[in-house]
């Protein structure tokens, strides 16, 4: 019925403030109220949770503490309800159908056995489970109404049977009549009774939302003895991830920790396909996609930036030896680098044809004051879509990020071949991994500082950026009925990026170099519905990148134009991630002392960059550029673009 595993026991028997915060440790659990009359024993934590009438105490003779409506209480009944819902979801064992029969005078083998209404067992008569010589062996019977015990009815474990691995949940209430003795947990919605002499020879009474009544009777826990998931580690039927989550949880429990229930009944009785599914869900995957969302923001960001700078923008004042009209510079990068004026005039001075004149042309640019036209502000929209292929061996999951942001900057030039600017931007982005493993948002103020130089032929810019994130995490898991799992945290990005190019006519050779990281803050993951069982911290970590492109670009302004005039460009570069580090660690809320990796898919470290632009240009200063991007490589696909407009003056 479960996975074939190697016998592990997981629980010990803990009472005391050590073990306060473990399931198994707690003998009543009451949703209401707590009732006792006559003496009574306990050996096991009680707790109250949202009720706080606790009578009869003085009757108790109890090796325990008492929790009343703390913090301590409601973890309890938020873990019980993990506990029921798991339980409800298992699937019936072939055969295991009882619904209308008495359990009493029967033997049953480990399995799944389903009541659709009510279960008994008759007065007098005994139920006997039979482990087969396997103390790993779970026995869970799922009770659709009521559980009754009649009077000297009693529970009998055979051949290493185990009283902590045997399970009764039940759907409303149950009933223990006198002096009836029963074996094993039970898991009721509503309340629980057990009338004058009746026992819990090993087990506990759990009631999620009702009331526990006693009267003379002993409640004493035992030792949950399932399978642990050593044997699971080394399967090779799971994903390399979920290898990494059981070895986790095996060298724990091998260290000598103590795994909660929760966990512990996951390799106990799931099939191997079940516990997949769940050890897939236990990773924490979703943390990996918050550092991609973040530098592909940054990128698409930074790329904006970059393009805001002018590169050439420059009004010259006639000479008085030229009579034409002095015509306007576009986004002519190799004209305006090498001459400081317009390929207009430049062009006509050196066609006269006469070294002289080509040579009198560059004087002449060089000689000629700067436009009045220094400033230039400008905005923008801009985007981009990124999803990434998974990896079925590893256990990583595709995943695909947006990002949409506005900018703002303001740029200054210096003199002909040299400008700065300053940039700001709020992003807002997504992820999603596929499958419904995770997903989610940020929202980022960005800010950057950018300058150009150019030489007679070459160029050479550069740009530092910031960005300061507010980060959600959401995930959904299925493991014990719909829990639900949000995270908040802050994140800080930082990007360089430098390069350098030489104009080669319509050519331009370049190589550059960005380096880019994002620490995310530790945070901790709560439940927005169900239950936080299965909730995990996540540790502070660093993400960095170091990323060099090699490639050439293309720039067709248009001849002879003057006033307006468009200008076209293209790129294409080689790219290669240099060094790039994993999605850090995390821990499980209820299991103190125990750090997994995390882990997700991961862009291959080469890739194609091209880009497209158009730009168009006005005589008032007004200036309009629309730019397109892509990148691929064997397991990404990127796509983006920005919309810009400036003035300049």
């Amino acid at each position: 019925m479960g996975a074939t595993l190697g016998a592990m026991p997981l629980m010990m028997v803990q009472t005391g403030p050590a073990a306060a915060q473990d399931l198994t440790s707690f003998a009543i659990i009451s949703g209401a109220t707590l009732t006792n009359t006559g003496p009574t024993t306990i050996v096991g934590n009680i707790a109250l949770s949202p009720g706080t009438s606790y009578t009869g105490s003085a009757s108790v003779t109890q090796t325990g503490e008492v929790f009343v409506a703390d913090a301590v209480a409601a973890r309890q009944q938020d873990r019980l309800t993990t506990l029921y819902n798991f339980l409800a979801g298992r699937s019936t064992s072939s055969g295991g159908n009882l619904t209308g029969q008495n359990l009493g005078s029967r033997t049953l083998t480990p399995g799944i056995y389903n009541f659709d209404t009510s279960a008994f067992i008759a007065a007098g008569e005994t139920l006997t489970l039979d482990a087969g010589g396997d103390p790993n062996a779970v026995f869970i019977f799922n009770i659709g109404s009521t559980l009754t015990a009649e009077a000297g009815a009693g529970v009998v474990l055979i051949n290493d049977a185990q009283g902590g691995n045997v399970f009764y949940r039940v759907g409303s209430s149950a009933t223990l009549h006198t002096t009836s003795q029963m074996q094993g947990q039970i898991v009721a919605l509503t309340s629980i009774t057990m009338n004058t002499g009746a026992s819990l020879e090993c087990g506990s009474a759990y009631a999620r939302n009702g009331s526990v009544t006693l009267d003379t009777n002993t409640i004493q826990i035992c030792t949950l003895a399932a399978q642990g998931f050593g044997v699971v580690a080394v399967d090779p039927l799971l994903s390399a991830n979920q290898k990494a989550i059981a070895g986790a949880l095996s060298d724990f429990v091998i260290n000598g920790g103590v795994l909660p229930i929760e966990f512990a009944i996951l390799a106990a009785t799931q099939s191997p396909t079940e516990l997949a599914s769940s050890l897939s869900q236990l990773s924490g995957e979703v943390a990996t996609g918050v550092a991609p969302m973040g530098l592909q923001a940054m990128d698409a960001f930074l790329d904006t930036a970059l393009r805001s700078g002018r590169t050439g923008f420059i009004k010259m004042t006639p000479a008085t030896e030229l009579d034409a009209p002095i015509g306007l510079v576009g986004n002519d990068e190799a004209y305006a680098g090498k001459y400081g004026g317009s390929k207009y005039d430049t062009a006509r001075l050196a066609s006269r044809g006469d070294a002289a004149s080509e040579g009198m042309a560059l004087s002449f640019a060089a000689a000629q004051p700067m436009e009045t036209r220094p400033w230039d502000i400008w905005a923008a929209g801009y985007g981009s879509r990124n999803t990434t292929d998974g990896d079925a061996g590893r256990g990583y999951h595709d995943r695909s990020s947006d990002n949409r942001g506005l900018a703002a900057g303001l740029n200054y030039a210096f003199n002909a071949a040299t400008d700065v600017g300053v940039a700001v931007s709020w992003n807002e982005a997504d992820f999603s991994l596929v499958g419904g493993f995770g997903s989610g948002t940020s929202d980022t103020v960005f800010v950057a500082l950018r300058g150009r130089t150019v030489s007679e032929r070459g160029y050479i810019q550069g740009a530092l950026a910031f960005g300061q994130s507010d980060i959600t995490t959401n995930r959904t898991l299925t493991i014990a009925g719909t829990d639900r799992l949000a995270g908040e945290t802050s994140a800080q990005t930082m990007a360089a990026h430098v390069e350098a190019g030489y104009h080669m006519g319509m050519f331009t050779p370049f190589a550059g170099l960005r380096a880019k990281s994002i620490t995310t803050d530790a945070y901790s993951e709560t439940a927005t519905s169900g239950t936080a069982s299965f909730a995990m911290d996540f540790d502070r970590n660093t993400t960095t990148s170091l990323r060099t492109e090699l490639g050439v670009a293309m720039q067709w302004p248009a001849e002879g134009m003057q006033g307006a005039r468009p200008t076209f460009g293209l790129r294409a570069a080689w790219a290669h991630e240099l060094a790039s580090n994993d999605g850090g660690r995390a821990s499980y809320q209820i299991i103190p002392g125990l750090s997994i990796p995390v882990s997700g898919a991961t862009r291959d470290r080469d890739s194609l960059l091209l880009a497209a632009n158009a730009g168009w240009s006005a005589m008032n200063g007004l200036y309009l550029d629309a730019g397109l991007n892509a990148e691929y490589s064997a397991n990404t696909q990127d796509y983006g673009g920005s919309l810009t407009v400036s003035y300049r003056w």
